[in-house]
């Protein structure tokens, strides 16, 4: 299996896996005393709308880390471009419903899209390849 394969899977595996976030906004599951409470959003909003950004939040992430993830293995101009979107879209939130999502799905995640973003955007890889502009 090719180091590309490779990272291809963790990658998508990460996109996929904002599924468990997504699943408790959209009330569909109760897994892990998810809660998608917001310590920024909910008190002002209420708890449906807080939710409802949730569930845009993660389902964005989804998308454009399985897209991010097609755009490399097809070498697609935008493919970086998207990855560094999905990680940072991701990270926001994280940030933004820390308090309602389970510790360590929620950490795993944080490491990994900061990995990603480390990788593509200070590192720079892969080598030759130009930022997005």
């Amino acid at each position: 299996m090719s180091l590309r394969l490779v990272i291809a899977g963790v990658v998508l595996a990460h996109g996929v896996g904002h599924v468990l976030f997504l699943g408790p906004a959209l009330r569909v599951v109760d897994w892990a005393g998810q809660s998608s409470r917001s310590w920024l959003l909910t008190a002002t909003l209420g708890d449906g709308a807080s939710r409802a950004i949730a569930a845009f939040v993660w389902s964005t992430a989804i998308v454009l880390f399985v897209g991010g993830v097609a755009g490399y293995l097809t070498d697609a101009a935008w493919w970086r471009t998207a990855t560094i979107v999905a990680a940072i879209v991701s990270l926001a939130g994280i940030v933004v419903f820390w308090d309602g999502l389970a510790m360590p799905s929620v950490v795993f995640a944080l490491i990994v899209d900061l990995a990603i973003l480390a990788a593509l955007v200070v590192a720079h890889w892969p080598a030759g390849a130009e930022m997005p502009a």
